[in-house]
Parts: C-alpha cells; sequence; structure tokens
C-alpha cells in the first residue's frame, strides 16, 4: 500500500469515526428530547383531564 492511500484511510478513518460519534450523540438527545416531550404532554393531559373533575368535586362538596 502505498504511503499516500495509507494516510488518506487514516484520515477517512479519524474524521469518520468523529463524524459517527457526533450523530450518535445526536440520535441520544433528540430521542431523549422526544421523550421529555412525551412525558410532558402526558402530563399535561392529565393535569387537564383532572381538573375539571376536581373543580366538579369540589363545588359538589359545598
Amino acid at each position: 500500500m502505498e504511503y499516500a492511500t495509507f494516510k488518506s484511510l487514516q484520515a477517512l478513518l479519524f474524521f469518520g469515526s468523529a463524524m459517527g460519534f457526533c450523530l450518535w450523540q445526536l440520535a441520544v438527545i433528540r430521542r431523549i428530547r422526544r421523550e421529555d416531550a412525551e412525558a410532558r404532554e402526558k402530563k399535561q393531559a392529565e393535569t387537564s383531564v383532572a381538573g375539571p373533575i376536581l373543580a366538579e368535586q369540589s363545588v359538589e362538596s359545598h
């Protein structure tokens, strides 16, 4: 193998591994943000459903 070819492959491996790591981290961050958003929406939906029920119960108890 020629020296230039070896150095090209070495550079490709180095920058390719760095790019792969960055893409992996991006995927992890996007997944975490999506899970947080889903949990927030679920909590908000539970609160909005429970709000009128609790309000009706407090009116009935007075």
